[in-house]
């Protein structure tokens, strides 16, 4: 109900549906880019897991889905203070299982901030505990959206390097 699916959707293929679709488990989606790096370019194929997003679940699923996750996004909804306090369980809940990974926050349906129940300060403070950078996004509007994947895939690409052709 964040609106991660959506955030998929409209990167992958550029659409956007406002009827909510629930992620029963996880769905992966692949994405394959071009992009440069260090001055050359390189193909990317990005493996996306859109992991169902409720908390009685964390433990054993997403333990499972979080193994080898090199980068994520995580997300929040700006009308739900709720899903901000939920961010750094998800974060911890992630590092418990990958290690320090780079992370990218996402405060989604920026387009309803007139509904907003927490502020830029709220979102800044969770970011601080996990060193992590964040970003207003709509998946309706599309504000943010490739900037938020390529954010992402800058910070795996200094972790993790594209081998050389």
């Amino acid at each position: 109900m964040v609106g991660k699916t959506s955030l998929i959707r409209r990167y992958v293929v550029d659409q956007f549906d406002d009827k909510y679709q629930v992620t029963i488990g996880t769905k992966v989606t692949k994405k394959e880019l071009k992009t440069k790096w260090q001055g050359r370019d390189v193909d990317l194929t990005l493996m996306v897991w859109d992991i169902m997003g409720l908390t009685g679940y964390h433990d054993q699923l997403h333990r499972k889905n979080f193994q080898g996750a090199k980068g994520a996004l995580i997300v929040c909804d700006i009308t739900r203070l709720d899903t901000l306090i939920t961010l750094s369980t998800w974060a911890q809940q992630i590092e418990d299982v990958t290690g320090k990974i780079p992370m990218v926050f996402l405060v989604n349906k920026s387009d309803l901030k007139g509904k907003a129940e927490f502020g830029e300060d709220d979102i800044k403070e969770e970011c601080a505990k996990h060193d992590a950078p964040y970003l207003y996004t709509s998946a309706k509007t599309g504000e943010n959206v490739e900037k938020a994947f390529r954010i992402i895939t800058e910070l795996v690409m200094k972790e993790h390097p594209p081998a050389k052709e």
